[in-house]
């Protein structure tokens, strides 16, 4: 007998992926092939700037300090949209992860000067919910329409 195959239903969005080559260049137009891609989403102008910034974060982290601009390697990006409701990116690189509980404030007077940790930081204010999955090489973004 076959296996039964799930079909997915009109209530489960399917997630837009591509990829990225990690290069500082590839930012800027993958940046917006993601806003194109979360178009149904009815996210307001404010919020699309918040998601952008952010993604252009998660972007230049996953091509940087995850995949170290290595010729060839790539970032893949998953976005999913609920009408009306929200939008999700989801951006994975090919490192090994880091513990972001372990970046510091770039607020805080000893770190201000310090180079790294914005990123990280941009992107948990500016977003509704910011998650790094295990081992940390995977980011996912997802912004409200409504806060």
């Amino acid at each position: 007998m076959a296996p039964l195959r799930r079909r997915a239903s009109k209530a489960e969005p399917r997630p837009r992926r591509f990829r990225m080559p990690s290069l500082r260049a590839a930012i800027a137009p993958t940046v917006e092939r993601i806003l194109e891609a979360v178009e149904g989403a009815g996210l307001s102008a404010d919020r699309r700037a918040d998601l952008a910034v952010a993604t252009a974060e998660a972007l230049s982290n996953a091509a940087v300090h995850g995949n170290h601009l290595r010729p060839g390697s790539q970032v893949v990006i998953a976005v999913t949209v609920i009408p009306g409701r929200q939008a999700t990116v989801e951006v994975k690189d090919a490192g090994p992860g880091f513990d972001h509980t372990t970046t510091s404030d770039p607020t805080v007077a000893p770190n201000l000067l310090v180079p790294g940790g914005r990123g990280v930081f941009l992107m948990r204010r500016l977003v509704d919910r910011l998650e790094f999955v295990p081992p940390g090489n995977r980011v996912r973004l997802v912004v409200l329409t409504r806060r």
